[in-house]
């Protein structure tokens, strides 16, 4: 019996260690769990608030301290308005305490980009995307 415990304890340390890794990489920047709507830009700097949930009509993101990511974003392949948004789901991972590679669903398949975190308090987020070639893949 006591061997069965400490497996499962084994088990569950070893499950919750790669979100806790994740987490300490972000280092200071781990308050970016949460939910972020797009609320302007600066520049090439996409500012996002906080908020409890996706803007059915505005861009935005949920990162989940599980490594799970989902993005609202435009639904299909024309951009012109009226913009369809839709909820894709992914996955995110800390490359270092401001760099963070993400990979996620969009319209035609999968992609992964990285995003930069410019600045971050417990109300607004700043990040600059960086897209390399060859990052996606249709379906």
């Amino acid at each position: 019996m006591k061997r069965l415990i400490f497996l499962f304890i084994v088990v569950l340390l070893t499950a919750c260690a790669k979100d806790f890794l994740e987490l300490a990489a972000l280092g200071e920047n781990a308050g970016i769990i949460g939910t972020w709507v797009e609320d302007g830009q600066r520049g090439d700097t996409l500012l996002l608030q906080r908020t409890g949930e996706l803007d059915t009509e505005k861009y935005g993101f949920t990162i989940n301290d599980d490594g799970t990511f989902i993005e609202r974003k435009n639904a299909g392949w024309c951009a012109t308005p009226p913009i369809t948004y839709d909820n894709f789901e992914g996955t995110w991972e800390a490359v270092s305490d401001s760099l963070m590679d993400i990979t996620v669903a969009y319209w035609g398949g999968m992609m992964t980009y990285q995003i930069r975190i410019i600045s971050l308090d417990e109300e607004e987020l700043a990040i600059k995307y960086l897209y390399t070639e060859n990052r996606m893949d249709s379906r």
